[in-house]
């Protein structure tokens, strides 16, 4: 196994045998060391910011090792107290006695602390790129369910599409697009008209490779 390194803003690079020996079975691991003025990019959202401008549509996964918090039911402390205490605790019950009513109250409130949720913070691997590029299907091929799961997952509206345009253009260029116009307008669009140009992004390969579209481009 090697390993190859580029320091600083050379465009030379090094290979060397690694120190570890053969460790991976298969596949090839990138370690990036990063300048304390860039560790802004260890961020879990730059990473997924990033993921999704540049990378969204490609057809390799790319997972992020993250946590998230989850409500599960609290342990029940009581059923690890020692069987003494138990049975003193028995003994006050039984000393301090009340109707059948109060009693029907105690063992309602026992078992909802039993099934009480508390927060738990769990980590595991995040699909950071499930959407699939369908711009890249024939238009007859792309049923209305998977146009609008795509606008909703692009775009994060709630609502489906007003209308979309889907076509191919084929000639000395040939390319594919996919235009949405959503339900709502935005209501500040008249006063950056002329100025946004990222609305529109073009794609070679599924990656993006520009975003800066506008009517001089």
């Amino acid at each position: 196994m090697t390993t190859s390194s580029i320091s600083g803003n050379s465009s030379s690079y090094s290979i060397v045998e690694h120190p570890k020996g053969d460790t991976l079975k298969r596949g090839t691991r990138v370690s990036l060391h990063l300048k304390d003025e860039a560790l802004d990019f260890l961020e879990e959202d730059t990473i997924k910011n990033l993921v999704k401008k540049y990378s969204q549509f490609i057809n390799f996964p790319i997972y992020l090792w993250s946590s998230k918090v989850v409500q599960v039911d609290e342990d029940d402390v009581d059923e690890n107290v020692p069987a003494s205490k138990e049975d003193e605790s028995k003994k006050e019950e039984s000393e301090d006695k009340v109707d059948e009513e109060e009693d029907a109250k105690v063992e309602d409130a026992e078992e909802e602390k039993k099934t009480k949720k508390v927060d738990k913070t769990i980590w595991d691997w995040e699909l950071l790129n499930d959407s699939k590029p369908i711009w890249t299907l024939k238009p007859s091929d792309v049923e209305d369910k998977d146009y609008n799961d795509f606008y909703k997952a692009l775009t994060k509206d709630t609502q489906d599409p007003l209308a979309k345009i889907h076509f191919v253009a084929e000639g000395e260029v040939t390319f594919k697009s996919l235009f949405f116009i959503p339900k709502v307008q935005p209501s500040d669009s008249f006063n950056r008209y002329g100025t946004k140009a990222d609305n529109i992004k073009l794609y070679v390969c599924v990656c993006v490779f520009s975003s800066q579209i506008n009517s001089q481009t």
